[in-house]
């Protein structure tokens, strides 16, 4: 998942969860009183206190001294959607819905994408047959 974080006095900034290190995403449960599951979870659903979690520890590489209360972003400042592999695997289901559930999905996927131009290739990826695996070959003479 990525969450923008879009102050109305700055510049828009992504935050990738999958760069949260360990000792970040206890950081992160001590603070929010929720499980690293939860967080996550709550990341997709825009939880405001797992996307506040989040974006805080990674803003805290840049600024250690940062408190939790020192950041404390408007609601609709903060946003989550789904990253490139996430896009990858929805698209992998949407291609076997049929023909007629389809174009929702495409449109829920594409807005819901931090990339809505990804979501054609990964459409395409998804629909196109099966690649043959590399077939091994012994050296010469052996």
């Amino acid at each position: 998942m990525i969450i923008f974080y879009r102050p109305a006095d700055g510049e828009e900034r992504r935050f990738d969860v999958k760069s949260v290190r360990t000792s970040e995403a206890q950081i992160v449960e001590r603070t929010t009183d929720m499980k690293w599951a939860a967080i996550k979870r709550g990341v997709r659903d825009d939880d405001p206190t797992a996307m506040r979690g989040i974006v805080w520890v990674l803003l805290k590489r840049e600024t250690p001294t940062l408190r939790w209360s020192d950041f404390d972003p408007l609601i609709e400042e903060l946003v989550s959607r789904f990253d490139g592999r996430e896009v990858a695997l929805v698209a992998e289901d949407i291609v076997k819905l049929p023909e007629a559930q389809r174009e929702h999905a495409i449109a829920e996927l594409t807005f819901y994408a931090a990339d809505p131009a990804a979501v054609d290739v990964a459409l395409e990826e998804a629909a196109a047959p099966p690649k043959e695996p590399a077939t091994k070959t012994s050296p010469a003479g052996a």
